[in-house]
């Protein structure tokens, strides 16, 4: 395996590449809080790019709506619809408003899987759905008719497959009990996407912050035996970029390993035809695209001084 430190850069402007739906009677009351976020991609069995987000602030809650479009480079893609809402007898929270957030997609020995989270009060978790075309899913249910996948393992779910194993990385907020907010990413792993570990935290605090928000949304690249966290805040709306050989540690309350900052929210990175690109919320009103490039690392800094370099920019 070639080791080779690199460093992502932004290279081009943005494009739009979906829109705010008109929802009909499941607008919400105010426009200004109806939000596009987490969001996921997917090149189809049909050759297709498909993209599922979560819409929060409509009139029954969070769900899902689509789109489909031909090239990464030119959008805005066509509307699909709404193409997922939370269902109670999956065991997915539809009381006191639906919620079902943060569609991730993947494709691994032929299946396409999108993993989501949801839960009623007894349990919340990481959900699944699969598909045989990448354009029509369906809840994949366990031993209990619920679409759980993971449960206790919060939300922001993507997978990875390293080696034999998958990487499930997802968002955990909570609050102890004397009031101090904390966020932090955690992995479980599996060798069958059936049965999984107990968790590990994996990135928690530093300068992207400590708070309930402050670890969301994680995506882990693998390039050239290094792995790359990329971390969202929304305390400050930043993406933070951590570099590991571990898969299974980006930092502690320890910034040693971070590399870049991007000024962009819950990014999703994609690899098709040589060509990396990656998203960003924008304003909350359609997902925008732009072309990702690795440079090889030959700064000299010391961790302290990258740190000081990239918190200054």
């Amino acid at each position: 395996m070639k080791w080779v430190k690199q460093v992502p850069v932004v290279d081009s402007d943005w494009w739009r590449i979906c829109l705010m739906p008109d929802l009909g009677e499941l607008n919400g009351p105010d426009p200004k809080r109806q939000h596009i976020v987490d969001h996921g991609f997917i090149r189809a069995k049909n050759g297709k790019w498909v993209l599922w987000a979560c819409i929060r602030g409509t009139a029954v809650g969070r769900l899902f709506y689509g789109w489909m479009g031909d090239s990464l480079e030119e959008g805005p893609w066509e509307p699909i619809g709404i193409v997922a809402r939370a269902r109670a007898e999956c065991g997915e929270q539809t009381r006191p408003d639906e919620l079902i957030g943060a569609p991730f997609f993947a494709q691994f020995d032929g299946s396409y899987y999108c993993f989501y989270h949801s839960g009623d009060d007894s349990c919340r978790g990481i959900c699944l759905m699969t598909s045989e075309d990448g354009v029509n899913y369906t809840r994949r249910l366990n031993e209990q008719g619920r679409s759980m996948l993971i449960p206790q393992s919060g939300r922001d779910a993507m997978v990875l497959k390293i080696g034999s194993s998958y990487f499930a990385y997802s968002t955990i907020s909570t609050v102890a009990k004397d009031g101090w907010p904390r966020g932090f990413v955690i992995v479980r792993t599996s060798k069958d996407l059936k049965r999984w570990s107990d968790y590990t935290v994996v990135s928690e605090g530093g300068i992207a912050g400590n708070g309930v928000v402050s670890a969301e949304s994680p995506f882990v690249v693998e390039l050239d035996g290094y792995f790359y966290l990329f971390r969202s805040s929304s305390i400050d709306f930043n993406t933070y970029v951590y570099r590991s050989t571990n898969p299974f540690n980006f930092g502690i309350n320890d910034d040693s390993m971070l590399i870049a900052k991007f000024s962009i929210k819950a990014p999703e990175i994609i690899h098709f035809n040589g060509q990396y690109y990656i998203s960003d919320l924008a304003d909350f009103q359609g997902i925008k695209l732009a072309k990702l490039r690795w440079n090889e690392d030959d700064c000299q800094l010391s961790p302290d001084d990258r740190i000081l370099k990239i918190f200054e920019s």
